[in-house]
């Protein structure tokens, strides 16, 4: 088993504890704020936000036939009613679901007997690979994420059981 947590937050800003010092949005609701003397932008949110999802598309493929399953669904948005526990998650669903994760509408684990991905706060996405995949395709894996501007640590995931 392997665990990595994928975020937007560059690590040359942690101090040695591992707390991040820099000033930076932690979420979609940010848009229209200042940080580091700067407005943020929806823009900028969506390229972060296209980022995300490019990492997820992208665990399509290394598993092919990959359909993830919805665990643990918290509604945070009670006017979104569209997911239940267990609904099947491919990759033509996947887009919208994230979205709404990442813009604090709902809350899930998205999981499959071979991959899980968790969904922290402020940003923090774990991807737990569990079996069926090649040291080949995780290394291929860690340049798409870092492709899409993001960075990886290797940490356990907080929601795994």
């Amino acid at each position: 088993m392997i665990s990595i947590r994928v975020s937007k937050y560059n690590p040359i800003f942690r101090d040695k504890n591992g707390a991040y010092k820099k000033s930076e949005w932690i979420s979609y609701y940010d848009i229209g704020k200042c940080f580091e003397g700067e407005v943020f932008t929806e823009e900028q949110y969506l390229a972060v936000e296209n980022g995300y999802l490019n990492v997820i598309k992208n665990l399509y493929e290394i598993y092919p036939s990959l359909i993830l399953h919805i665990e643990g669904l918290e509604p945070i948005d009670k006017n979104i009613d569209r997911w239940q526990d267990d609904d099947e998650i491919t990759r033509d669903k996947i887009e919208e679901l994230v979205r709404a994760i990442l813009r604090e509408k709902v809350w899930c684990k998205l999981i499959n007997e071979n991959v899980e991905v968790h969904f922290g706060y402020d940003y923090y996405m774990y991807i737990v690979f569990i079996k069926g995949y090649s040291i080949r395709s995780i290394i291929k894996y860690l340049k798409i994420i870092r492709q899409n501007g993001l960075f990886i640590e290797k940490k356990p995931v907080i929601y795994y059981e």
